[in-house]
């Protein structure tokens, strides 16, 4: 009796699924190793801030748990993947947690940045210690939601995708170019930019580059393979689009480690004197 194949429309056969033990080879001797521990030190920094709950720090540290539980989770698949080599094994329930998760907690840090440097009032009346806490918990049933979607049906979990990944590049392109406007409209006569929207700017952008490099890519590969007959389901396109995905959980950590001035052997520049200005206490405000 034949098993019914629910990711690969086209099923798959043995050698191709012997092929895809290598083709993932290169995600897991980099990404979990560097992964785990960036992640985790991050979640040190962050579980020891008090009251980040009501700042966008509460963002980075659902980022940061979501990338160690991936981390994990693929390297996890992948051994039983080599034991058990099936469609549904090879149907990574990880990957959902980077290609939903990921994206939407770096929409929510970009729309909050945007609410602090250009509805700064607005930002105010949102500073409830409990809303940002519960939409990291609506992120993770979202998330949840696809993974199961990864199991049922392939087709409905790319659309699923595809139309969050439109959603979120509109909304951080958009937050870039209003917190870009703000940025040049800080004031006449002033010879230097404003600190704190110059950081949300960079903020902005970032998750806008993470996005493009990371998550956009195997959705290009899906959409090839769906009008072109000649893509097998797994190839080295696959592994190369599988590694820069898995990378997310690598580049994200590093890079708020680099901007926090956390990263491990990095110099760390002097506090000013004299105490916390108005503009850095700003900046600790909105977590950029």
């Amino acid at each position: 009796m034949r098993r019914l194949d629910f990711s690969f429309p086209g099923g798959v056969n043995d050698t191709q699924l012997d092929a895809f033990v290598w083709y993932l080879l290169p995600t897991m001797v980099t990404v979990p190793p560097l992964g785990i521990p960036a992640n985790a030190l991050v979640i040190r920094l962050l579980l020891g801030k008090p009251g980040i709950g009501s700042t966008s720090e509460a963002f980075t540290l659902s980022l940061a748990l979501f990338d160690q539980l991936f981390c994990c989770a693929v390297l996890t698949e992948y051994v039983v993947f080599l034991f058990l080599r099936t469609p549904q094994t090879a149907n990574f329930l990880s990957w959902g947690l980077n290609q939903v998760g990921g994206p939407l907690l770096l929409c929510l840090l970009t729309l909050d940045s945007y609410l602090a440097v250009c509805r700064p009032l607005l930002f105010l009346q949102l500073k409830e210690p409990k809303l940002r806490p519960l939409l990291c918990v609506a992120v993770g049933v979202a998330t949840a939601l696809c993974c199961g979607l990864v199991k049922i049906s392939s087709k409905y979990k790319w659309s699923a995708i595809m139309a969050l990944l439109c959603t979120v590049i509109a909304v951080i392109s958009c937050c870039s170019v209003r917190i870009l406007r703000s940025l040049l409209q800080s004031g006449p006569g002033r010879k230097e930019l404003h600190p704190a929207k110059r950081r949300a700017f960079k903020l902005v952008l970032t998750a806008l580059v993470m996005v493009l490099v990371h998550y956009l890519p195997p959705v290009v590969e899906y959409l090839l393979r769906q009008h072109l007959s000649y893509f097998n389901p797994f190839s080295v396109l696959t592994s190369i689009n599988y590694t820069f995905l898995s990378w997310g959980s690598v580049t994200q950590p590093l890079s708020y480690l680099i901007r926090t001035k956390q990263l491990p052997g990095a110099p760390r520049t002097g506090s000013p004197p004299g105490g916390a200005t108005g503009a850095t206490q700003r900046r600790k405000e909105i977590g950029v």
